[in-house]
């Protein structure tokens, strides 16, 4: 983690003689804005070839020396950056995972955190109502400037994150090795559908999304070079009858990190659209945060709770498994069986069309 004890310090705070709160803020915040700093002005890619002076860090990244060396002992005292005779280098905890050579490069997602950081603004409001307090990005005119630039950090982020985070998933998912037909449902950046490709040659993916979120697929597309074994279809998933052209087409449909952003009852409106695409006996894979499971890691529930807290934020939240297999079989689907993942924040749900 960024923040660094000392073996004296992890006893203190063992001992409850460390002030803990002033870790969890302001300290936290600021290490997470230094970081995203970071990775705004480049500072983890300047350096992952060679390690540089000050100076000349200063010169590649457009900033004053004395300036960026405030930011630099920052990032060196939380472990991102190391300094030796004046000369700076990424450690390999930044090279590994905020780099844009790196296939783990999760910089973008962190570009785009201040986004989810602006939701927490309405927490108490949230905790005193349990009511959506604002609306989500995708929701608000895409040809406004500033909701343009959120939406491109925001599906940015979010392909950074399936590229790093989902393989798990497709490596698990038992569907068949002759499937030829995917639709990836509110599959915007596309990173999930470019995975299951990779792993299944015969595959072809059919993304459903608005237009922002199929901007960004095409972008995934290209840069993959996967074109001609993508395609797009415009719509709003839970206004638009996106199964009515495509019905009992598809061997597979995913619905991955979809249902915490809606309410329980569009859910299943939703899923009796994608059921009504497969052919029979095809499968649905499921991916999201489930509430009721035991984990065995801290981390993992941590983020799942908070998770089902930001997104009541914006009118959802994190459902139990019951909750889902009971969507499912009220669509017409069966076998549904529920997959304990190692991936934090994320369980994988399988069902098959009768």
């Amino acid at each position: 983690m960024p923040l660094r004890l000392t073996l004296l310090e992890s006893l203190l705070q063992r001992l409850n003689l460390l002030p803990t709160p002033l870790l969890d803020t302001p300290l936290a915040p600021g290490i997470a804005k230094a970081l995203i700093t970071a990775c705004e002005i480049g500072i983890f890619d300047a350096l992952s070839k060679h390690p540089l002076p000050l100076n000349v860090l200063a010169g590649r990244v457009n900033c004053d020396p004395c300036g960026l060396q405030l930011l630099l002992h920052v990032l060196v005292e939380t472990g991102y950056l190391r300094q030796k005779n004046g000369v700076y280098r990424n450690t390999n905890l930044a090279q590994r995972w905020l780099t844009s050579g790196s296939r783990f490069n999760v910089a973008p997602y962190v570009i785009h955190s201040p986004d989810i950081v602006a939701i927490w603004d309405h927490l108490p409001e949230i905790v005193q109502s349990n009511k959506a307090a604002m609306r989500m990005p995708y929701e608000e005119d895409a040809s406004v400037p500033q909701t343009q630039a959120q939406l491109e950090r925001h599906y940015a982020g979010l392909a950074a994150l399936a590229t790093v985070l989902g393989s798990e998933p497709i490596m698990r998912a038992p569907i068949p090795t002759n499937a030829t037909a995917l639709l990836d449902v509110g599959g915007s950046h596309a990173a999930y559908s470019v995975l299951f490709c990779r792993k299944y040659p015969k595959l072809h993916a059919t993304i459903v999304d608005i237009q922002p979120g199929i901007e960004a697929g095409q972008r995934t597309a290209k840069q993959s070079g996967l074109q001609d074994r993508l395609s797009f279809v415009y719509s709003d998933i839970v206004r638009d009858d996106f199964a009515a052209p495509m019905e009992n087409q598809f061997d597979v449909a995913l619905y991955f990190h979809i249902a915490h952003l809606l309410q329980p009852a569009i859910n299943q409106a939703v899923l009796a659209k994608v059921a009504r695409t497969l052919k029979p006996g095809g499968m649905l894979i499921y991916v999201d945060q489930v509430t009721n499971r035991r984990y065995r890691m801290r981390l993992a529930a941590l983020m799942v709770h908070f998770m089902a807290l930001t997104m009541t934020t914006v009118g959802g939240t994190c459902y139990p498994f019951t909750a889902v297999r009971q969507w499912l079989e009220n669509v017409g689907m069966e076998q549904v069986q529920q997959y304990s993942l190692f991936t934090p924040l994320a369980t994988m749900i399988t069902a098959v069309k009768r």
